[in-house]
């Protein structure tokens, strides 16, 4: 009987779920995700968050669900799963800033954690 938990997400591009997770300091790599009993789940994205069991992420349907061994881990996966969805939206606003032509000029991390970001365009 499988340990894992696959949690479903709002979050569509992996590639910028890969971005988020290294710009939150985590070493990414593709492979299995570790939990109870050396038992093991593929994964497009892994995470070793310290312990023994991993953080995985797979592209299913359109969607990217993460997956995990919820029992042993050893940090807290929905502040976890907060802090990787906040960086994915901070980093699609940019892109999509970027690609119509805007530009970060100015970036301010509130005391709530909530970044307040202005952009700027030349006409």
């Amino acid at each position: 009987m499988s340990h894992f938990t696959r949690i479903k997400t709002q979050l569509k591009d992996l590639h910028i779920v890969k971005q988020a997770l290294e710009d939150l300091g985590y070493e990414v790599f593709a492979g299995s995700v570790r939990g109870f009993q050396s038992q093991q789940a593929a994964a497009d994205l892994v995470i070793r968050p310290g312990g023994t069991y991993d953080i995985g992420f797979r592209e299913e349907n359109d969607k990217i669900v993460m997956i995990a061994d919820i029992w042993g881990l050893t940090i807290n996966r929905d502040k976890f799963l907060e802090q990787v969805t906040q960086r994915y939206a901070y980093l699609v606003v940019l892109k999509e800033a970027h690609a119509l032509g805007f530009e970060a000029v100015e970036e301010e991390t509130q005391r709530d954690g909530s970044i307040r970001l202005v952009m700027q365009r030349w006409a």
